[in-house]
């Protein structure tokens, strides 16, 4: 009986495995074909494809239910209706950046930031006039390739800091588009990462930080829609250790497929790593709030509880994951 369940358990190992190669396989041979035309087709038809793939594939995937969860557990008085809508325009936008990536793949700096308005760049502005190093805060909302790209081409060189993908072949058209557009990345676990992390910090350069995911390794739990997050510390200890000023900046997509890049006043932080994360959570919710359909609500924002809700917010590493 033993070794029966044994193989069975190899068996299907071995079919996820085959599973997961089939996905990268078509995933590259699809990202391949589609690059061409995206590339050479106006923004504007390629934002229509994007809302056209939407309505063929949102709603029949299982991330759609997924987002309407998540919604009610951020908005627990929504109405259902505007729970499900909410969850429907944050596919068409999903769908629509993903298109508007393929776009960005053929086309030049200059170009891009032809599509994008600025409004508040002068706090990245006096920023840089302080000899201190600068971390530009902002998550997965909106089009965050374009944000990073509109502020390179505005002369600030931010060198990223990113998780490795599942497929090295994507992760490398990926990266090569935004070294070809001026930003830097290095990614989580890599010989050196720290260092170069640290480096440009002490140099007073800028660091740009996607923070509102749940993610391996050292957090804390912050509260983010009311409900305990974990979420990463090591932003908050950078930021306090190398007395790094901390500009929060956000992208959004306008109504007639514009872009608008907004940077806000540098955030206060407290001298405590736990409530700096948390101001700086706080932040990254004020702006989805404004615009709740740009955010990625289909993340599992919430997969991992403290095992003592009551008790004070502690610096850990806990379980993988503990599911909410």
């Amino acid at each position: 009986m033993t070794v029966r369940l044994l193989d069975q358990a190899r068996s299907f190992a071995r079919f996820k495995k085959l599973r997961r190669q089939a996905r990268s396989v078509a995933a590259r041979f699809a990202l391949t074909l589609a690059t061409a035309p995206f590339a050479v087709l106006p923004l504007p038809w390629v934002q229509a494809l994007g809302r056209a793939l939407a309505r063929v594939a949102w709603r029949s995937n299982r991330r759609y239910k997924r987002a309407c969860k998540h919604l009610r557990m951020a908005y627990p008085d929504m109405p259902e209706h505007e729970v499900n809508e909410i969850a429907r325009k944050c596919g068409v936008h999903i769908c629509v950046t993903a298109c508007e990536l393929l776009h960005m793949l053929g086309r030049n700096l200059d170009t891009l930031l032809g599509y994008v308005d600025v409004e508040g760049w002068e706090h990245v502005e006096a920023a840089r006039k302080e000899a201190r190093p600068m971390i530009l805060l902002t998550g997965h909302y909106g089009n965050w390739e374009l944000l990073s790209s509109t502020i390179n081409g505005r002369g600030v060189g931010v060198l990223g800091f990113a998780r490795k993908m599942q497929d090295p072949w994507i992760e490398q058209v990926v990266l090569d588009m935004r070294r070809r557009f001026g930003s830097r990345t290095i990614m989580r676990g890599t010989p050196g990462a720290t260092r170069l992390l640290v480096e440009t910090l002490r140099k007073n350069g800028a660091i740009g930080v996607l923070h509102d995911q749940d993610t391996r390794g050292e957090g804390t739990w912050v509260p983010f829609f009311g409900r305990p997050a974990f979420t990463p510390i090591g932003p908050a200890r950078l930021a306090l250790r190398y007395d790094a000023i901390v500009v929060p900046a956000f992208i959004e997509r306008r109504a007639d497929g514009r872009h608008v890049a907004r940077f806000y006043e540098a955030l206060k932080l407290p001298d405590e790593p736990i409530a700096a994360t948390a101001v700086m959570t706080r932040a990254i919710e004020e702006q989805i709030r404004r615009c709740p359909e740009q955010w990625v609500w289909f993340h599992r924002r919430w997969r991992r509880q403290p095992a003592d809700p009551d008790a004070p917010p502690a610096i850990e590493t806990p379980p993988r994951h503990r599911r909410h």
